[in-house]
């Protein structure tokens, strides 16, 4: 038996386990988070978290998405890290944690909510033109850990998520790779409503804390709007974001948020045994 914890970042949710005596590593971990993560005939979630040891920070997370990519940031993932480190006594309140873009700082607050600190590099965000079925769709292309083009519209709720989100996700206009779809709901205020179709999850997640962030520096530099900022996910839970301090493209980064503790449970022999290396 193998344990591992479910715990959902404001509705984005994870499979985490502790690898840090390297338990993991004789399965196939990739294959082993795809079929987890169906929500038929495994856990169900929108990926899988290793814990690990660092030679950086306090620990080390690997992140995966469902279709068993690894992401190189996932703001939800890492406070869901943080409250498994805690929970399992891996590390106090205040924390460090190495990302394939950095050491993230992070800290567990009370009501199940974690905030991250971290510095991050941006580029302008670019504004693209890019053709779909005959349709010219404009949007800003930018890169928080992960890229994001992100959309606006009037109704959040009527957003073609699912269709036109599948379309642009792997555009031959957009970079290699491709990049999540964001769709923003623009508000005079600085509370703002957002859906985001996923690389890797290939459809809607309830929440993508990456994509609040790039929203977020999008209003600030483009729009001049002033943080925090606040963004309802699709989960209707609240991503606040924040921007203390700016050197030139270098911007210190927070990003606050839910991260519940939902379940612990294991993983059968006879399940396990499928993914044995």
């Amino acid at each position: 038996m193998a344990e591992f914890f479910k715990l959902s970042g404001a509705g984005n949710d994870f499979i985490v386990v502790d690898n840090r005596t390297q338990l993991w590593e004789k399965y196939d971990i990739q294959k082993l988070c795809v079929f987890s993560s169906k929500r038929g005939t495994g856990v169900g979630a929108d990926g899988m978290i290793l814990i690990e040891n660092s030679k950086k920070a306090r620990i080390k997370t690997r992140i995966m998405n469902s279709d068993g990519s690894e992401a190189d940031f996932c703001g939800n993932g890492l406070r869901c890290a943080a409250r498994f480190a805690f929970l399992k006594v891996i590390a106090g309140k205040k924390m460090t944690i190495e990302t394939k873009v950095g050491v993230v700082d992070a800290e567990v607050l009370q009501d199940k909510n974690v905030s991250l600190r971290f510095q991050m590099a941006f580029q302008n965000p670019l504004l693209k033109e890019v053709s779909v079925s005959g349709k010219v769709i404009k949007g800003y292309y930018v890169v928080a850990g992960v890229p994001q083009f992100i959309l606006f519209v009037n109704d959040i709720d009527k957003a073609p998520v699912s269709t036109l989100g599948s379309q642009l996700r792997s555009n031959a206009q957009l970079p290699e790779g491709g990049a999540n779809i964001t769709f923003l709901k623009f508000e005079d205020s600085n509370f703002h409503q957002y859906r985001t179709y996923e690389r890797g999850v290939e459809g809607e997640t309830l929440a993508c804390g990456s994509a609040a962030v790039a929203a977020g520096f999008l209003l600030k530099k483009v729009f001049g709007k002033k943080p925090p900022f606040s963004f309802k996910a699709r989960s209707g839970k609240i991503l606040e974001v924040d921007f203390p301090k700016e050197k030139g493209q270098l911007l210190d980064c927070l990003l606050l948020g839910e991260a519940s503790f939902i379940y612990k449970g294991q993983f059968s022999d006879e399940y396990l045994s499928e993914f044995l290396k």
